[in-house]
């Protein structure tokens, strides 16, 4: 009997050591558009010898029970929502299909365990920083870049960047980028600074002497900091790069594209390049491009009454002001200049690119606030001069009524709101607006004209979110949290 329970024992030990192999390493989490049925789980064997999956369940995220299968040494095993859908995305089918659940869009835990009711792997991924936003509805797996790392940590992910097949349970047929059963690609992990990059932060870089010109160009180095507002090269990039407390910045500026990265608002990049300077403007020329975190809010614009090289690439707000000749706001060429005042003797130039949406638009009438990164354009020594307002979009102008915190006046509710929110005024409503934590308008009503109204939250996605409601004598503002 003594010999039965030793054998039994070496037995247990035996599949806890090799159940210690499996590792979650790829979560399709999110399909595009209003699919669901493609994703899946991948788990990976980083031991050395084979994994007998019989027994082993998933207790969290979706519920399946394996009835047999295994997985080789550096082997990987799918398991599916649907594999028909599976088939018709990916041209294979999982290795099997769980028995119900589906992945929860918001982040949840994935938890498996063994026959003996021993926790082989669990992960607890979400759709916000660190974890890559690229996965939540933009087509794209989240991917962990190194097994031997902990698969709890978002900063260990990355996302899939190798085109799979289309989202066929979706009326929209996106793309879906994803590796399922194949090696990780992990386009959005940090990688390793080269020791030839020393690592400067944007101030270190920012002295300029007697003519202007900035005493640390030539200079190349390692750069951390937020991409924000536009990218205005359809090739390369022309972006702010920025401190997050927006405190100083710098204009990444090149012809090519860099890394294969793609811009978007919100990244927190370590980038690798050479310090430039163009016409007076600092600029930063990037050699590869690394994403760190994605979703950076953006922010707060500084209130100033003139440009100067303080206020250069910051993002700073003019108040009070007024079109100087609304002839000017032409819609013409790459993009247009407009002078505003604020009924000073002074003038600030306002640069209104074609990639803008403000670009097709009529020009703003009466006096209005506005918003936007400033630039400089100024070859003449000492490059005091030349100062530019490029606003990134349409919500950079507001009209010219007194901003305040929602107060008894306005009432919004409930709040968290998971389907309806209720919106009552003592004044009259003429617009509601909601921007999401990057200051992008993610809904837009106008001419409301009533003291009562309600909106559908349910299209929008967890998190905060700022409305803004304009009456006949304020714009009102209040942060909302929003639960699906």
């Amino acid at each position: 009997m003594k010999k039965l329970l030793t054998i039994l024992s070496l037995v247990m030990i035996m599949n806890f050591a090799a159940s210690a192999q499996v590792v979650i390493s790829e979560i399709l989490y999110n399909i595009p558009g209003d699919g669901e049925s493609e994703e899946f789980i991948e788990l990976y064997n980083a031991g050395t010898t084979t994994v007998n999956l019989q027994g082993y369940s998933f207790t969290q995220g979706v519920a399946h029970t394996f009835n047999g299968g295994a997985i080789a040494a550096g082997g990987y095993f799918v398991v599916a929502a649907d594999s028909a859908a599976y088939f018709a995305a990916f041209g294979g089918f999982p290795d099997a299909a769980w028995t119900s659940g589906g992945l929860s869009n918001g982040g949840e835990d994935i938890a498996i365990i063994d026959g003996f009711g021993v926790t082989v792997d669990s992960v607890n991924y979400d759709d916000a920083a660190p974890w890559s936003l690229l996965a939540d509805g933009g087509g794209r797996s989240l991917q962990l870049c190194d097994a031997a790392t902990d698969n709890n940590n978002g900063a260990n992910w990355g996302t899939a960047n190798i085109f799979a097949g289309l989202a066929t349970s979706s009326t929209t047929m996106d793309s879906l980028f994803a590796t399922p059963g194949m090696s990780n690609t992990c386009d959005a992990v940090i990688a390793p600074a080269p020791s030839s990059y020393p690592l400067y932060t944007i101030d270190d870089i920012n002295n300029i002497d007697a003519d202007g010109s900035a005493d640390s160009v030539g200079v190349t180095c390692e750069l951390r900091a937020v991409a924000y507002c536009n990218d205005n090269r359809a090739s390369g990039y022309d972006f702010p790069f920025a401190n997050s407390n927006n405190s100083n910045g710098v204009r990444v500026f090149s012809f090519n594209d860099v890394s294969n990265y793609t811009f978007t608002a919100g990244d927190s990049l370590h980038i690798f390049g050479t310090v430039s300077q163009f016409n007076g403007l600092l600029q930063f020329a990037p050699d590869s491009i690394v994403v760190a975190t994605q979703g950076v809010a953006a922010p707060a614009a500084v209130v100033v009454t003139t440009l100067d090289e303080s206020t250069e690439n910051r993002y700073v707000m003019l108040n009070n002001v007024t079109l100087v000749d609304t002839a000017e706001w032409t819609g013409t060429g790459s993009g247009f200049n407009v002078s505003v005042t604020d009924g000073s003797t002074d003038t600030t130039i306002v640069r209104i690119d074609n990639d803008v949406d403000l670009y097709s638009m009529p020009a703003p009438t009466g006096t209005f606030n506005i918003a936007g990164w400033v630039t400089q354009f100024d070859a003449t020594v000492p490059r005091d001069e030349g100062y530019t307002l490029a606003p990134c979009s349409a919500t950079n102008i507001t009209a010219n009524k007194a901003i305040k915190n929602a107060s008894s006046r306005v009432a919004v509710y409930p709040n968290p709101v998971s389907g309806v929110l209720n919106i009552e005024s003592e004044d009259n409503i003429e617009s509601i607006q909601i921007y999401n934590t990057l200051g992008q308008l993610v809904f837009n009503q106008s001419n409301v004209e009533t003291t009562t109204t309600q909106i559908g939250t349910i299209n929008l996605e967890n998190g905060m979110y700022i409305i803004a409601i304009q009456t006949e004598n304020a714009v009102m503002t209040q942060q909302v949290q929003v639960l699906r």
